[in-house]
C-alpha cells in the first residue's frame, strides 16, 4: 500500500458529521456515512457540554491542520479526545503526528484507533496495520550539529528547537528543507533526499554578519553633534550595527570643549558610550563684570586727570571790559 498522502486525509468531510464512532472505508479516507450518530443523552447535561465542547475542539484542529500547522492541530485533538474519546479523532490525531514528523506517536496512535475501534472490517484493519507497518519500515533518523548553539533549526517548517538537539528527528523518506538561523549570523537554509532507514547527519556552522556589532552613543549635551571615523552620524545619541573592531569617536558642541576617543566593540556584542562634554572656559574680556570695571576705571581715571592736570586759564581778548576766563569749569 502507498503511503497516505497529506491532503488525502479529507479532513473537512468529517466537519459535517458529529464526533461519533466512524467507521473508515479505507485508509485514509474516513466515511461519514457509515457513523452510527449516537443520540445526545438529556439525562447526562454534561456530557452533551463536553461532546460539543470536543467538536468545537476538533473543527480547529482540522482548521490548523489544512493550514499546515501541525503541531497546533495536534494540541486541539488531544484535548478534544479528553472531552469525548472518539476513534475519529485519534484517526486524524494519528495522521497529525505522521504529518508532523513524530512517527512513534503515530504509530502509537494509529495502534490506538484500531484497539479502541472494535468495529473495524478485517480489510479496514489491514491498510491500518499497513500504514503502521510502512512508517515502522521506512523511518530514517535525522541528526543535527549546528555551531553555534544557541542557532535555531527548522525542518519543513516545523520548529525543532535550538542547537544543540537532545536527539535525532525520525523522518520519512524523501525530500526534507532544512533551515538554521540565529541573530547576527547568515542563514542556512538546504534541501536534503533521506532515504529508508538511513540515518543521516546534517553538519553546519554558522557565519556572522558583517555588521554583528553594536554601538551606542549618548552625549550631554543633547544637541552634541557626534562624529563616527570621520563621518558625522547625528546629534546627542546614535544606535546603530557595525562591523567589530576600533572606532574613532569624536564630538563637539558650540561652547564646550571638543572630546575625540577611540572605542573597541568586540564581534556579536554591545559596547555603550555615555559622554559629558566640559564647558570652554569664557574669556576675561567676554565677561560682564570686565567691562564694568573698565568702565569704572576709565571713569575714575578721567576724574583724576582733572584734577591733577587742572587747565590754565586763558585770557579772551575783549573790548576794554573785564576778561572773561575760560576754564573747565566754564565747559
Amino acid at each position: 500500500m502507498g503511503p497516505i498522502r497529506r491532503d488525502a486525509l479529507a479532513l473537512a468531510i468529517l466537519l459535517a458529521a458529529p464526533l461519533t464512532y466512524a467507521q473508515p472505508r479505507r485508509v485514509p479516507q474516513p466515511d461519514p456515512q457509515a457513523q452510527d450518530e449516537p443520540s445526545p443523552d438529556a439525562a447526562n447535561p454534561t456530557a452533551a457540554f463536553q461532546q460539543a465542547e470536543a467538536r468545537t475542539h476538533f473543527q480547529t484542529g482540522v482548521g490548523h491542520y489544512q493550514g499546515g500547522r501541525f503541531a497546533e492541530a495536534i494540541a486541539e485533538f488531544l484535548t478534544a479526545h479528553r472531552l469525548f474519546a472518539s476513534p475519529v479523532i485519534l484517526f486524524n490525531l494519528a495522521q497529525a503526528y505522521r504529518s508532523d514528523g513524530q512517527l512513534s506517536n503515530a504509530i502509537t496512535t494509529f495502534r490506538r484507533y484500531i484497539d479502541e475501534n472494535p468495529r473495524l472490517t478485517p480489510t479496514q484493519r489491514q491498510d491500518v496495520e499497513g500504514v503502521v507497518r510502512e512508517i515502522e519500515t521506512t523511518r530514517a533518523v535525522l541528526s543535527f550539529e549546528v555551531e553555534p548553539a544557541g542557532a535555531e533549526i527548522t525542518l519543513d517548517g516545523r520548529v525543532l528547537g535550538t542547537s544543540p538537539l537532545p536527539r535525532g528527528v525520525e523522518v520519512l523518506p524523501g525530500p526534507h528543507e532544512i533551515a538554521v538561523t540565529l541573530a547576527l549570523h547568515e542563514p542556512v537554509t538546504q534541501t536534503i533526499n533521506v532515504h529508508a532507514h538511513e540515518r543521516r547527519l546534517f553538519q553546519t556552522n554558522l557565519h556572522p554578519v558583517e555588521n554583528n556589532a553594536r554601538l551606542v552613543v549618548n552625549v550631554l549635551p543633547a544637541d552634541a553633534e557626534i562624529t563616527l571615523d570621520g563621518a558625522p552620524v547625528g546629534r546627542g545619541t546614535y544606535d546603530q550595527r557595525l562591523r567589530p573592531g576600533i572606532h574613532q569617536l569624536s564630538f563637539s558642541a558650540a561652547g564646550y570643549q571638543p572630546r575625540s576617543e577611540n572605542v573597541t566593540v568586540r564581534a556579536l556584542s554591545e559596547e555603550t558610550v555615555r559622554i559629558t562634554l566640559e564647558a570652554r572656559p569664557r574669556s576675561l574680556f567676554t565677561r560682564w563684570y570686565f567691562w564694568a570695571a573698565v568702565g569704572g576705571a576709565i571713569a575714575v581715571g578721567a576724574t583724576l586727570a582733572v584734577v591733577l592736570n587742572p587747565i590754565e586759564p586763558t585770557a579772551i581778548p575783549g573790548n576794554g571790559n573785564p576778561q572773561v576766563v575760560q576754564s573747565v569749569v566754564s565747559w
